[in-house]
C-alpha cells in the first residue's frame, strides 16, 4: 500500500522531541533484520539490547502502531523508525504473508471497531427520575457558582484593572477553582485563559475586557435558556461544562466525507493532557473539533496526521456555530490529501470570522483558511498581508517566522489562522500544495 505521508507528517507524531530524534535514528536498514509489508500493515524486527528483536507493527489504513519494546511511548521509537523507513525506502520491504501476531493484532482492531460501531447503535435504558435529580442538583450548583461570580467580575470591574496584571494568578486561579468546586469548568476554563493573557501588550485591557464580556453573556444566557431553541440550551449547558454522552454523539446523524486535519494543538491543565484536532470536510466545507485526552505520565493511542485526510463520518455534539466538536464513527486514511477552500484574502476572512461570531458569541478559536497571503516582520510584531494591501497582525514564534520565508521564499501560500478576539495565529501552510505545520504545545 503506498504511503501518502510526508516525513514532516510522520514526526508530528512524535509524543515528544527525544522520541523525534530517536526515530530518526531507527530509520536506517541496519536496524532491522526484518523488513516486510501487505496491502493493510507494515511490520519488521527491531534489534535491541535483549536477546529477541523488538516486533514492531503499523495498520496503514489509520496509522496506528503496536511494538513488543517497555516504552510507554505512543508510538514509541521504533514506530516512527519503521514508518520513516517505509515512507523513505517502500522497495526494501518485502511483501509477504501477515504472521500470526501480526494478523492477530489487527483482527482485535477491527472487533474493537466493531463494537463501538455496535455500542453507538444499540439503545442503553436510562433511570430519568434518577437523572432529572442529578441535573437539578448539579444545576443548583451551577447557579449557586455563577452568582460569586458576578459579584466577584462586578467588584473586578469597580475597582478597575489597574493592579490586574501584577495579581493576575491569584485572582484568577482561586475563581476558577472556586467554578470548577460548581461543576462548571467551561466557566474555569475561560477565567484561566483570561489569567494567561499576555499583560505585557498593549491591547491587553482590550482583550480583558472583551473576555469579561462573553463571560458575562454567557452566565446570564445560563440563567434565562428556558426559552431558547434546544440547540441553544444544548450549546450554553456545553460551554458551562456539562458533558454529553459520547454514545448519544455517536447515535447521531454522522457527516460522511474526507476530512482533512488542518493542525494538531495539545495543551496540558493540572494532571490532563489534550489534544485538539482541527478537520475540515473537502465536500461539506464543514470544520470540526476532535478532542483526545490522557493523564499526564500516559500518551493517547489516538493519533491523526495533519495535513492527512480521512475518508470517514463524523458525528457532531448538539449545539449550534460554525466548528462543533465531533467523534469518528469510522475513519480509514485517504489516498489522496488535499488542500482546503480558502478566503482569497483577508477582508473575507474577517467577514467569515464575523458570521461565526454572529452565529456563536461564544465562540472561541475559530478556524480561517485564507489564500494568497504573506508574512512579514513589523518590529518585534509579525503580519499577515494579501495581494489587495489588506494586513493583520498575527501571532508566531520567531522559528516559525524564519521556517515560514526558507520555505515559501516570500512567495504568497495558503494558510490556516485560528482567531480569538483580535488576536490570530498563523498555525499551518499550504505552498505548492505542501502541507507545512509546526508543533503547537502549551502547559
Amino acid at each position: 500500500m503506498p504511503l501518502n505521508l510526508t516525513e514532516e507528517q510522520i514526526l508530528q507524531l512524535a509524543p515528544d522531541d527525544s522520541s523525534v530524534k530517536a526515530g530518526k535514528g531507527l530509520a536506517t536498514l541496519s536496524k532491522w533484520v526484518l523488513r516486510e509489508c501487505s496491502g493493510r500493515a507494515v511490520w519488521g524486527h527491531c534489534q535491541g539490547s535483549g536477546k529477541n528483536p523488538y516486533q514492531t507493527v503499523i495498520d496503514l489504513n489509520d496509522i496506528a502502531f503496536k511494538c513488543s519494546c517497555p516504552s510507554r511511548k505512543f508510538p514509541c521509537k521504533h514506530g516512527l523508525g519503521l514508518l520513516l523507513l517505509y515512507a523513505r525506502q517502500p522497495d526494501q520491504f518485502t511483501q509477504a504473508e501477515e504472521p500470526e501476531w501480526v494478523t492477530a493484532w489487527l483482527a482485535k482492531r477491527t472487533e474493537k471497531a466493531e463494537k463501538k460501531e455496535q455500542k453507538a447503535k444499540s439503545e442503553t435504558p436510562v433511570d430519568e427520575a434518577a437523572q432529572a435529580k442529578r441535573q437539578e442538583k448539579r444545576h443548583q450548583k451551577v447557579l449557586g457558582g455563577i452568582s460569586d461570580l458576578e459579584v466577584w467580575m462586578k467588584d473586578l470591574v469597580r475597582n478597575g484593572f489597574l493592579n490586574v496584571p501584577e495579581r493576575a494568578y491569584t485572582l484568577f486561579d482561586n475563581m476558577a477553582r472556586r467554578m470548577v468546586d460548581a461543576q462548571a469548568p467551561g466557566l474555569a476554563g475561560r477565567l484561566r485563559a483570561m489569567e494567561a493573557i499576555d499583560f505585557d501588550s498593549e491591547s491587553w485591557k482590550s482583550g480583558l475586557t472583551e473576555s469579561m464580556g462573553r463571560l458575562y453573556l454567557l452566565m446570564q444566557s445560563y440563567r434565562n435558556m428556558d426559552g431558547l431553541p434546544e440547540e441553544w440550551k444544548d450549546e450554553i449547558r456545553t460551554q458551562i461544562g456539562y458533558p454529553q454522552s459520547k454514545d448519544n454523539v455517536l447515535a447521531g446523524e454522522p457527516v460522511a466525507d474526507s476530512w482533512l486535519v488542518l493542525h494538531k494543538q495539545s495543551r496540558k491543565v493540572n494532571d490532563i493532557n489534550t489534544d485538539i484536532y482541527w478537520f475540515y470536510g473537502k465536500e461539506s466545507r464543514l470544520f470540526a473539533r476532535y478532542l483526545s485526552f490522557a493523564v499526564v505520565g500516559t500518551f493517547s493511542t489516538e493519533n491523526w496526521i495533519p495535513g492527512s485526510a480521512y475518508k470517514g463520518a463524523l458525528c457532531f455534539y448538539n449545539g449550534t456555530g460554525t466548528c462543533r466538536r465531533a467523534l469518528f464513527r469510522e475513519s480509514v486514511l485517504a489516498e489522496e490529501n488535499f488542500v482546503p477552500a480558502c478566503s482569497p484574502d483577508l477582508k473575507q476572512a474577517a467577514a467569515v470570522y464575523r458570521t461565526a461570531m454572529l452565529t456563536n458569541p461564544f465562540f472561541e478559536d475559530a478556524p480561517l483558511l485564507v489564500d494568497d497571503v504573506r508574512v512579514a516582520r513589523n518590529g518585534k510584531d509579525y503580519t499577515l498581508l494579501d495581494n489587495a494591501g489588506n494586513a493583520v497582525r498575527v501571532a508566531m514564534p520567531e522559528e516559525t517566522f524564519i521556517d515560514i520565508l526558507a520555505i515559501t521564499g516570500g512567495n504568497p501560500f495558503a494558510s490556516l489562522v485560528i482567531v480569538n478576539g483580535d488576536i490570530w495565529e498563523l498555525k499551518s501552510i499550504w505552498y505548492n500544495k505542501e502541507y507545512h505545520t509546526w508543533r503547537d504545545e502549551r502547559n
